[in-house]
Order: structure tokens, then sequence, then C-alpha cells
């Protein structure tokens, strides 16, 4: 038996005969010149997940803005929240933070 396990005639010769009645097809996305681009969108969009995921609110969903959540809920001792802190490449610390929020 030389079929794929899900073949529905199972009368082929060979597995690659098997797969090419098939018509199997490798995803658009792995074989383009896209690629690059969709794979730092997906790494880019599995860091926004992970900080949302964490009660972080970045600016947004580049890896810059991500990681400058994340440094700034470090600094602040308490998840980012980008609707209501400052900009978040502006908190170096609690103090600086508090001083921004003050005149808000």
């Amino acid at each position: 038996m030389a079929c794929r396990s899900n073949c529905a005639t199972q009368d082929h010769g060979s597995f690659g005969a098997c797969a090419r009645a098939a018509n199997i097809k490798v995803s658009a996305v792995m074989v383009s010149p896209q690629r690059p681009m969709f794979d730092r969108t997906k790494t880019e969009l599995s860091a926004y997940d992970a900080a949302r995921r964490n009660g972080i609110q970045p600016e947004g969903t580049t890896l810059t803005k991500v990681k400058a959540a994340e440094n700034a809920s470090r600094a602040l001792g308490r998840p980012y929240n980008a609707d209501v802190d400052p900009p978040a490449n502006m908190i170096v610390n609690k103090d600086v933070a508090r001083f921004v929020n003050a005149g808000a």
C-alpha cells in the first residue's frame, strides 16, 4: 500500500502518484517574496499578544512599541497602558511618569 492514509481510492502505484493526484500545494506565503514580511508580522503580533496577556497596552503592534511598553511597565512597576500613560519612550522611572501625569 503506497497511498496516503486518507486517499479516497487507495489505488495509486506510489506515494508520489497519490500526492500528485491529490493536487497538494505548498502555501503561497511559504514560497513567495513576501515571506519575510509574513514572518515579521507573525513575530510582532505574537509579541503584542504576549504583552496584552500580561495586561500591557502598547501604543501599537510593532515590536519596537511593544518592547517600549514592556520597558515602561518595568519602570512603572505595573502594566503600561498607552490610553492613559504618557508615551512609553518618555517613561524611564516611576518619578518621571508621575511628573508627566501630574499635568494631565
